[in-house]
């Protein structure tokens, strides 16, 4: 369970209860003047309503390092995420070495630090400094392969996996790394020792594991056992699958990225529409939450930036991904609007200037509504999802709903403006504008005007 550092602070509470009775002011796309209460003086109203952002060390800052990500909290704070995910900051493979820096998931030492990012003071002082911005740190792990010259090699060959006699061996044409026999007794002693290290030395808060899928999960299983005796943290596995989530906590939305892609493609709403249905009502993760993203490394590295795959069509897609379903994913320059992919084996930066206002902002607005609408929860107290039949194939209208407290989103995947109307069902009660202000009741024979490729929002 992740543990909210907020929750008997009283002056945090108080600013909370305060949001939660002011009504949301006019905004535009350059400025939000929605509200007196900063983004970073809000605290995500329960364990399940927070936004995770996705750090490249290197790409990161001109620095590469740690103290350039640490220099920047208070921005991603502002930003209004909760849990900075960091791809391996252990030291990188030499041997058979991927493209000019290697990949970060070709590990040479599951204690070390990558000096370029810094020493172990400067990760300290990075958690440290996000424990006080009460902001959770997760490490990417590596349990299915490692770097060909990892420390354990020389000592511990009896590690790694065998196949058709040879051993190590690289798995899956993945030629940086070799195998890991995960039936080996001591090596799953050896791994558990390395994650509880990173949890006592420096008080991290979770985990995300590279290519779970993988690993066999009564190998997790045990891991799980013995770094929880340690520490209880989140696990987030890269993989999507039922077996898994009777250890993990989180795992990626998999299928339903895949079919963003392909809607990406075909701009088929209706069948959109079908997966998002598909999504919510998978009955394996009804106790459990799922990472929604529309790009991350692997996307933007290998399969373009996420404007290459949808067109005009990002920012109702970033819309959706942070209202249908669960725990939202931001990585590193998405929030600015760019426009670049980085190969992470390659020194490719994010390039932070310019800055798109119209991305900062609306990310700023959707952080905000995920992490204070109690419908908008994920795992147990996920709020129900109500889909609206609308006069437009190309219009997407539906609601998350939990108590009393509704969020309506309409969204135009056309290329030119709409005005939506309900054709079945009608939205009932009134609703505050979330992203322009004022009140709004909806009828059968009213409608509303979206721009093309538009989005509105309304709170209940």
């Amino acid at each position: 369970m992740i543990i909210n550092r907020d929750t008997m602070n009283p002056v945090k509470i108080f600013s909370l209860l305060l949001f939660s009775l002011l009504v949301l002011n006019s905004c535009n796309d350059d400025e939000y003047t929605w509200t007196d209460i900063p983004n970073n003086e809000i605290s995500p109203i329960t364990s399940h309503n927070k936004v995770i952002y996705e750090v490249n060390v290197y790409s990161y800052s001109s620095g590469h390092n740690f103290k350039g990500l640490e220099n920047d909290l208070s921005r991603l704070k502002e930003l209004g995420v909760d849990v900075l995910w960091l791809m391996p900051i252990h030291p990188r493979g030499e041997e058979n070495r991927a493209g000019t820096l290697g990949s970060p998931y070709s590990v040479k030492d599951y204690k070390g630090i990558n000096p370029d990012f810094g020493t172990t003071e400067d990760f300290k002082s990075l958690v440290k400094a996000a424990h006080t911005m009460n902001m959770e740190i997760w490490l990417d792990w590596v349990a299915n392969h490692t770097a060909w010259d990892n420390v354990w090699v020389a000592d511990h060959l009896d590690y790694y996996a065998e196949k058709d006699g040879e051993r190590p061996y690289s798995p899956g044409g993945w030629l940086d790394v070799i195998q890991l026999d995960h039936s080996n007794v001591e090596m799953r002693t050896a791994m558990a020792d390395a994650m509880k290290y990173w949890l006592t030395e420096f008080d991290i808060d979770g985990f995300r594991f590279d290519a779970a899928d993988f690993v066999p999960v009564d190998f997790w299983r045990e891991l799980r056992k013995e770094v929880d005796k340690v520490k209880k943290v989140t696990w987030l596995a890269e993989g999507s699958g039922s077996a898994n989530m009777e250890v993990f906590d989180y795992d990626y939305a998999w299928d339903f990225a895949t079919a963003l892609k392909d809607f990406g493609t075909d701009n088929d709403v209706p069948a959109l529409i079908a997966e998002c249905k598909k999504l919510f009502n998978d009955a394996v993760y009804k106790n459990k939450g799922r990472m929604v993203y529309i790009t991350n490394h692997d996307l933007n590295a290998y399969e373009g930036t996420e404007f290459d795959r949808y067109g005009n069509n990002v920012l109702p897609l970033a819309v959706l991904s942070f209202t249908i379903y669960d725990m939202p994913l931001i990585y590193n320059g998405q929030e600015i609007g760019m426009n670049k992919s980085m190969n992470f084996a390659e020194p490719s930066m994010v390039e932070w200037d310019p800055t798109n206002k119209v991305y900062v902002n609306l990310y700023q607005k959707l952080t905000r509504l995920k992490r204070t609408q109690p419908a908008l929860e994920d795992g147990t107290n996920r709020g129900a999802l109500k889909i609206y039949s609308t006069n437009d194939e190309n219009l997407f209208a539906y609601s998350r709903m939990r108590g009393d407290n509704e969020v309506l989103v309409l969204l135009n995947f056309a290329q030119v403006p709409k005005r939506l109307r309900f054709t079945q069902d009608v939205p009932a009660g009134k609703f505050k504008d979330y992203l322009n202000g004022g009140d709004k009741e909806f009828s059968i024979t009213d409608g509303i005007s979206l721009h093309e490729n538009g989005y509105a929002i309304f709170v209940k």
